[in-house]
C-alpha cells in the first residue's frame, strides 16, 4: 500500500470539516474572536442565511498589519505560547484553526487597524489562495467578510439547510452569545430579523433575549463556594417551558451543553413539573480552569469535569436556595417527565408514588398477568428516545394475549375477537379514584379507564375523518397564544401547512408568537397548553414521515382533549361512553398502546382473601 502526501488545499479542506459545518458555526468563531480580542461591540450581518454572506464587525483591539497573513496559518494563534497554557485556557477562540478552515471552503475579506497604528490593513482569500494584501483607511477593530461558502465544493454544499433554516440556527447562537457575555452590545441583521442587545449586565441580556414574560417569572441565583461560583436566573416552578430550547449553561463564559448540570437544576424541580415540561434558566458557572476540559469536541460545546458529582450538587444547592423560598407543597406527584437520556447522569423522572403496588405487595398469592401490568405501567421509568411522545402509561412490554388470558378463554379466541371489548354486555356497578369504571359480567370483574377509552374513541373519529376527507374544524373565541424560541418558530412555519391538513390553524403572531385559532371540532374543550408542549416535541423530533406526524398529532390532541374534560361523568355519559365502545368495537388499547381494560376473575379475587387457595 501505498502512503501519498496530500496536497495543502486538500488536507485544508479536510481541516475545515472539524470547524467548519455550518454557517453558524463560522459566526460562532469569529464572533468568539472578537470577545477575545476585548471588543465591546459586535455586529453581525447575515444575506442568504450566511450561505451568501456573513459580515462580522467589532470595536476590539484588531490585528496588526504584518500578522495579518500569519491569522491564516494553520495552528496559528495569539492565545498559546507553550504547552502548559493548555491546560489553563482562558480565551474562547484559542484553536488556531478557524481562519484558515474558513478560508479554506469560502472567499474571506479582513479588514482590521489597531490602536498604535494610524492605518489599517486588507487581506483577501478566496478558495484557500491569498489574493491581496494591502493597506487601507478603517476603524479601530476588525471586520470579516465571508462570502459565497462551500462554492466550490458541491458535495458539503447541498448538506446545508435552506437558508431560512440556517439563519435561525445563526440567530438562536446569537442570542446564547448575548447570555453568555451579557456586558457586550450585539446587533444582528439579516433580511428578516433585528435584533440588538444594550450590553448591561445579565438581566437586561435576559429581557433582550427572552422578553419581560420570562424576566418576571425568574428569581435571581446566587451562590459562591470557593473556588466556583454559580449566578443567573432560574423560573419559578409555575412558568415551565415545553422543551429544553431555553436552558442555558455558560462556564468561564462559554456557552456549553452539559447533561450533568441540566439534570442537577431539574432534581430541583422534578416534584413539581408536568410531563413534557422543563425548567427555564441561564446559569452562569465560574471555577478554575484547570476544574473543566473544554477540548472534548472541536465545536467546544461538550465539557468535561474534573469533579462531576461536586458541579452538580453545588448547581443544585444554588438553584434550590434561589426557588425554595418561592414554593409550595406540589400539586402533583406522579406527572414527571421520563426521557431524560443521559449516559452519565441518573434517570431524569421517576414516579413518586405507587398506591396500587403497596396494595398488592399485602397479597402473597402470585400475581396473574393482569395484575403484572398494573405494575409495569405505573413503575415505568424506561428512557424514551426525544423524538416520542412521552407517557409514562405506554411503556408495557407484555403481549396483548398474555394480558388478556383471563378475559378470553384463549389466545385464539382473543385474536378471533380482534381485541375489542363489548362493554354493553357488562353491568356497571361503580367507579374507582374518579377514573376507572367497575365492570361485572357472570364470574367477572372489569377496570376500565375511562380516559383511555375515551382516548381512543375520540382518536378514531378524527383519524376516519381524516382519511374520508370529512375533517370539520371549529374557531376558538379566543385565540390561544404561546410563544416558543427561534428554532421553534422555524420549525413550527415549515409544519402549517401540516399542521392546517390535521385541523389544527397555527399562524405567526409575532417574531416568536404563534395563535391556534381552529381545531378539529371532535377536539373542542382540549387542554390547549398540553397539546402545543406535544406539539412542539413532535415537530423536534426525528420522524420525518409527514403521515406519522400526522397520526401523532392526533394521538396527542385526542390525549388534551380528554386531559381537558371533567373527570367526574354522570351515570348517563358513562352509559353513553360504555355504549359508544361497544357500537364502534373498540380494541382493547388506547392510541398510545396502554390498555383500556383490565380483568379479573372471581376466583383470583378470593384467592387475594384467602377464601380458597
Amino acid at each position: 500500500m501505498k502512503i501519498n502526501k496530500l496536497p495543502s488545499e486538500i488536507f485544508k479542506r479536510i481541516a475545515a470539516g472539524e470547524v467548519v459545518e455550518s454557517p453558524a458555526s463560522i459566526v460562532k468563531e469569529l464572533v468568539e474572536n472578537a470577545i477575545d480580542a476585548g471588543a465591546t461591540e459586535i455586529c453581525v450581518t447575515v444575506k442568504g442565511g450566511g450561505i451568501d454572506k456573513i459580515t462580522i464587525t467589532d470595536n476590539g483591539s484588531g490585528i496588526d498589519f504584518d500578522d495579518m497573513p500569519t491569522a491564516f496559518l494553520p495552528h496559528a494563534t495569539s492565545k498559546i505560547k507553550n504547552l502548559d497554557d493548555l491546560d489553563t485556557i482562558s480565551t474562547l477562540g484559542f484553536r488556531g484553526e478557524a481562519l484558515p478552515s474558513i478560508g479554506a471552503v469560502a472567499d474571506v475579506t479582513m479588514i482590521s487597524r489597531t490602536a498604535d497604528s494610524e492605518i489599517g490593513g486588507k487581506i483577501v482569500y478566496k478558495g484557500g489562495r491569498l489574493i491581496s494584501h494591502d493597506e487601507c483607511g478603517t476603524s479601530l477593530g476588525t471586520t470579516v467578510t465571508v462570502e459565497n461558502l462551500f462554492e466550490h465544493i458541491p458535495a458539503r454544499k447541498k448538506f446545508l439547510a435552506k437558508p431560512s433554516r440556517e439563519e435561525t440556527k445563526i440567530f438562536t447562537l446569537i442570542e446564547h452569545l448575548v447570555l453568555s457575555n451579557p456586558d457586550i452590545v450585539f446587533k444582528f441583521d439579516s433580511e428578516t430579523k433585528h435584533f440588538s442587545s444594550p450590553g448591561e449586565g445579565l438581566k437586561s441580556a435576559v429581557y433582550a433575549v427572552y422578553g419581560d414574560s420570562v424576566l418576571k417569572n425568574t428569581v435571581e441565583v446566587n451562590l459562591s463556594e470557593t473556588p466556583i461560583t454559580v449566578t443567573g436566573f432560574t423560573c419559578l416552578p409555575t412558568y415551565t417551558k415545553p422543551s429544553r430550547n431555553y436552558q442555558n449553561i455558560i462556564i468561564n463564559g462559554r456557552y456549553v451543553e452539559s447533561v450533568d448540570i441540566q439534570y442537577a437544576v431539574f432534581s430541583v424541580y422534578s416534584a413539581y413539573l408536568m410531563k413534557r415540561q422543563y425548567p427555564l434558566f441561564v446559569l452562569h458557572i465560574t471555577m478554575p480552569y484547570d476544574m473543566v476540559d473544554v477540548n472534548v469536541h472541536p465545536s467546544k460545546m461538550q465539557v468535561k469535569f474534573a469533579d462531576t458529582t461536586k458541579i452538580k450538587s453545588i448547581v443544585a444547592r444554588a438553584v434550590k436556595n434561589a426557588v425554595m423560598p418561592r414554593l409550595t407543597e406540589p400539586k402533583k406527584l406522579d406527572l414527571v417527565d421520563d426521557d431524560f437520556k443521559s449516559d452519565s447522569a441518573e434517570q431524569y423522572g421517576k414516579p413518586v408514588h405507587n398506591l396500587f403496588k403497596s396494595f398488592f405487595e399485602a397479597v402473597p398469592a402470585k400475581p396473574t398477568p393482569a395484575q403484572a401490568i398494573d405494575y409495569s405501567s405505573l413503575e415505568s421509568t424506561e428512557q424514551k428516545n426525544d423524538s416520542e411522545i412521552v407517557d409514562n402509561d405506554t411503556a408495557d412490554t407484555v403481549q396483548p394475549a398474555e394480558i388478556y388470558s383471563d378475559i378470553f378463554t384463549s389466545a385464539a379466541d382473543f385474536t378471533q375477537k380482534q381485541q375489542v371489548f363489548a362493554p354493553v354486555e357488562c353491568k356497571c356497578i361503580g367507579k374507582l379514584f374518579n377514573t376507572y369504571l367497575v365492570l361485572e359480567r357472570g364470574e367477572q370483574c372489569y377496570f376500565i379507564d375511562q380516559h383511555a377509552a375515551h382516548e381512543k374513541l375520540l382518536y378514531d373519529k378524527l383519524l376516519k375523518k381524516y382519511e374520508e376527507k370529512r375533517l370539520q374544524t371549529q374557531p376558538l373565541m379566543i385565540p390561544f397564544v404561546f410563544d416558543v424560541s427561534a428554532a421553534d418558530a422555524e420549525l413550527l412555519s415549515e409544519n402549517t401547512d401540516l399542521l392546517e391538513d390535521c385541523g389544527f390553524g397555527i399562524s405567526p403572531f409575532g417574531e416568536y408568537t404563534f395563535t391556534l385559532s381552529y381545531l378539529p371540532y371532535e377536539c373542542v374543550g382540549i387542554d390547549l397548553q398540553l397539546f402545543v408542549s406535544d406539539m412542539l416535541t413532535l415537530i423536534n423530533s426525528r420522524e420525518k414521515s409527514p403521515m406519522v406526524l400526522k397520526e401523532r398529532l392526533m394521538q396527542a390532541a385526542c390525549k388534551a382533549a380528554v386531559k381537558g374534560e371533567i373527570d367526574d361523568l354522570s351515570q348517563s355519559e358513562i352509559d353513553a361512553l360504555l355504549a359508544e365502545m361497544t357500537a364502534r368495537n373498540i380494541t382493547l388499547f388506547c392510541p398510545h398502546g396502554r390498555p383500556i381494560v383490565i380483568g379479573f376473575t372471581k376466583k383470583e379475587i378470593e384467592k387475594w382473601f384467602k377464601r380458597i387457595v
